[in-house]
């Protein structure tokens, strides 16, 4: 995935996806941008509280949940694409 791969980090405890909140979003900060990019992978977003959003894929479980739209912006540029493919019905064993 070329630039996806460069800028993401490995997950730890603090930081499960291995966001770099240095890196700039591919998409840009634009809510309604990552919004629709996550929603066109078939995620469902929607916003639970200020800064708290609560990123689904097909099933309601696992829940993904972000406080910042850095945070939202980060996964959306770097790992929504990798977690899409791995949450599709026709990718589970």
């Amino acid at each position: 995935m070329g630039i996806a791969n460069s800028q993401a980090l490995t997950a730890t405890r603090g930081n499960l996806f291995g966001l770099n909140p240095g890196a700039p979003a591919l998409y840009g900060e634009d809510l309604n941008t990552n919004r629709q990019w996550l929603e066109d992978l078939g995620f469902s977003v929607r916003q639970s509280g200020h800064r708290h959003w609560v990123v689904t894929h097909s099933n309601p479980l696992p829940e993904l949940h972000f406080y910042s739209e850095t945070e939202l912006a980060q996964f959306a540029s770097y790992k929504g694409h990798h977690y899409a493919k791995h949450l599709l019905p026709e990718n589970r064993t």
